[in-house]
């Protein structure tokens, strides 16, 4: 029993030796850019899945404890602001009005209210992550999951004549959903001073969440023709990031 006693003993003071040892350990602030990339990004149809996405900004914080040389824990909380592109929404909507009701008949004297916002998310993740050291330099890679709170583009769009009494209306709404997420990335530190750190970074990240979208069409009669639809909307993009960071151990 003390022999077990003094293994363990042993091995608690290697482990404690080990993480105090340890100073690839960081927390880091970084900004920079999102690119969307498939279905996000595309712009084709208004009847589908499609982002309209375009590239925007990224804020956030990333951060890991490292109690091995090579592996350790990660985490990041991003910000992520992508606006849609609105000309060319707004035309394939419309186009989409005059082929999908072709009983009515779209005067030049037409009215149209529009707005629209943009894509806004926040990604909450941890997972593991592994590092390189090299000189000054260190080599990250990570896989994190976790949760993607998601705000869609509020948007209003209406088209109405007073002369033939037409009215059409689409609304989202911009409340957020929450959905599983994940991140694979890779990144590169530089200490330049003491535990000061210059950081590169390049993240893949994706969610999925589900949004509904409420058409209405008033006709000359005074009928109103209501319909709702739920779509599954896939938001990935490639996140690169810069930042500064800080080195830590315990």
């Amino acid at each position: 029993m003390n022999k077990l006693s003094l293994y363990l003993s042993v091995i608690m003071i290697f482990l404690v030796f080990q993480l105090k040892s340890q100073n690839e350990s960081f927390v880091a602030l970084n900004v920079g850019g999102a690119i969307p990339q498939g279905d996000f990004a595309k712009k084709d149809s208004v009847t589908g899945s499609l982002g309209y996405a375009n590239s925007g900004f990224m804020f956030g914080f990333d951060g890991a404890f490292f109690p091995d040389d090579f592996l350790g824990i990660g985490g990041t909380i991003t910000f992520v602001n992508s606006n849609i592109d609105q000309g060319k929404y707004k035309m394939d909507l419309f186009n989409h009005i005059k082929s999908e009701y072709p009983d009515i008949e779209i005067p030049d004297s037409i009215e149209v209210n529009y707005s629209l916002g943009a894509w806004r998310y926040i990604n909450i993740m941890i997972g593991p992550q592994g590092t390189i050291r090299a000189g000054s330099f260190n080599i990250d890679i990570r896989a994190l999951g976790g949760v993607s709170f998601v705000f869609q583009p509020q948007s209003m769009f209406q088209v109405y004549s007073d002369e033939d009494k037409i009215n059409f209306s689409r609304t989202r709404s911009d409340k957020a959903k929450a959905g599983f997420g994940y991140t694979l990335g890779a990144g590169i530190r530089y200490e330049f001073r003491n535990n000061y750190i210059i950081r590169l970074s390049a993240d893949y990240t994706g969610t999925k969440v589900s949004y509904e979208t409420i058409d209405e069409i008033t006709y000359d009669n005074g009928d109103i023709e209501t319909s709702t639809k739920n779509t599954d909307y896939a938001l990935s993009n490639i996140q690169i990031g810069i930042g500064v960071a800080y080195h830590f151990d315990f």
